[in-house]
């Protein structure tokens, strides 16, 4: 009986054993399983942070790229708008058009010389024609505008002058870079000019090429019709019609 006894509580003992040794595994198990899954966790925040922070570096990048590609089309802007303006100094335009003056916008359209109100003569105020067989410098060829209306018109601008060679070619002379100035004409005046600057060369030149006029057309300022004239002078210009800047261009209206 005592044997016995003996046997069942040493089985006991040893189930307890097993017990606290499976209790002591599954422990060890936990914590061993739970320390790689924190690591993990903060290697993703890791991740996730440097992520972030990639992401972050890129947006600023981006947004940087942006506000420099903005710049930079504000600076074009910038330059083409200031490039037209030291073209329109430089005299490029070769229409009639001209901004009114602020003083005279109000009654600038009522006022206005028109076309058909004009008289158109060769010869300025003061006389005078172009020397188109032996200068070897600019000439001057002027247009005498009279007033043949029954009312005083202004003229403040530009005209439109375009020329025509004999054998048909045209060229619509650039402006030059003068500031102009309001003309006030009273009825039978004639104190106005259209003033062409001009360089003349023989119409036989082999060395250069020449533009032979034949005539003459001429729009006032803010005008949209033309008068045409036949050129009386002969000879021939320096052909610089393609040139951005050349030797023949026409003056705002003047005295």
């Amino acid at each position: 009986m005592t044997a016995k006894l003996n046997r069942v509580a040493r089985c006991a003992a040893a189930v307890m054993a097993v017990i606290a040794v499976g209790a002591g595994a599954a422990a060890c198990d936990s914590s061993s399983g739970s320390a790689p899954s924190k690591t993990s966790a903060q290697s993703s925040t890791g991740q996730d942070s440097s992520s972030t922070t990639a992401q972050g570096g890129s947006q600023d990048k981006a947004q940087s790229g942006a506000s420099d590609t903005s710049g930079s089309g504000s600076s074009a802007d910038g330059a083409a708008q200031h490039k037209v303006k030291a073209m329109a100094a430089k005299g490029s335009r070769t229409d009639a058009v001209n901004p009114v003056p602020p003083a005279a916008a109000s009654s600038s359209e009522s006022s206005r010389c028109h076309t058909i109100d004009l008289g158109y003569d060769w010869g300025g105020p003061h006389g005078g024609a172009p020397d188109m067989k032996d200068a070897t410098d600019q000439q001057v060829a002027s247009i005498k505008l009279t007033n043949r209306g029954d009312s005083t018109c202004t003229l403040h601008g530009f005209p439109g002058v375009q020329l025509v060679s004999k054998t048909g070619e045209t060229w619509d002379l650039r402006r030059s870079s003068d500031t102009p100035s309001t003309m006030t004409l009273h009825p039978g005046e004639s104190t106005a000019s259209i003033n062409i600057m001009l360089l003349a060369i023989p119409a036989d030149s082999k060395d250069t090429k020449p533009f032979v006029p034949s005539k003459v057309l001429i729009t006032p300022p803010n005008e949209t019709t033309h008068v045409t004239l036949d050129w009386p002078y002969g000879g021939a210009i320096l052909d610089q019609s393609g040139a951005t800047h050349p030797g023949t261009f026409v003056s705002p209206v003047g005295v």
